[in-house]
């Protein structure tokens, strides 16, 4: 009747699928669990893919849009999502026949050896340094720190992304970036503090505190 699709991890692709009822459910989770998914029924990158199924604790998906990521059959007149389209097209490749990172203006930052604190004022000092930031925001997720730093164009986050990925903030080889290209257009920062900043807005009654004691920051591709 229904089916929803989803990323739960890095490389693991999900999806709900609901049926009338628990028998049928149980048929097909009996006859499809531990198989693969015929090859020419998968996209041209994809080497193999095999199935895992268990039950879910819903009962009864909410589908809002019908997408390449969620269909309600039981609902011919639910709107279709605009990403619909897009989720059609084939991936891009690039000139190396490797699937080419949709590109944006955010970038999203991962910090790994982070021995030294890190704050919107850190990040901005090292990006601003190839373009005019925007916007700034920095969370916590699986137990490491990322950041999303938006630019004004793609250009100028794609000549970051290329300059700054590997590098690290500290010298010592401390709090080295990885980037990717985030899924966000425009950031929506509310907070003007030491983890989130909008560079468009003047708030001259914030005041940020300097995030602990680290030593000088290193040069880009020094």
């Amino acid at each position: 009747h229904k089916i929803a699709t989803f990323e739960k991890a890095a490389g693991f692709q999900q999806a709900l699928i609901q049926y009338t009822d628990a028998p049928t459910a149980l048929e097909a989770k009996n006859s499809l669990d531990g198989r693969s998914i015929p090859r020419y029924l998968l996209a041209q990158h994809v080497s193999i893919c095999h199935l895992r199924i268990t039950f879910s604790a819903h009962k009864d998906l909410n589908i809002k849009f019908q997408s390449h990521r969620s269909r309600d059959y039981t609902n011919p007149y639910l709107p279709v999502n605009p990403t619909a389209i897009e989720g059609i097209a084939q991936p891009m490749l690039g000139s190396d026949g490797k699937i080419k990172e949709p590109e944006s203006n955010v970038l999203l930052a991962s910090i790994e050896n982070m021995q030294y604190a890190v704050g919107v004022d850190v990040l901005h000092t090292v990006f601003s340094s190839f373009g005019a930031v925007r916007k700034i925001a920095m969370f916590e997720k699986n137990g490491g720190m990322q950041a999303l730093i938006q630019y004004p164009d793609i250009t100028t986050a794609g000549v970051a992304k290329q300059a700054l990925e590997g590098h690290c903030i500290y010298d010592g080889g401390y709090c080295k970036l990885h980037l990717s290209y985030s899924r966000h257009t425009d950031l929506n920062v509310k907070a003007h503090d030491e983890r989130s900043r909008d560079y468009t807005v003047s708030d001259p009654s914030a005041q940020v505190q300097a995030a602990g004691q680290a030593p000088g920051l290193s040069t880009p591709g020094a």
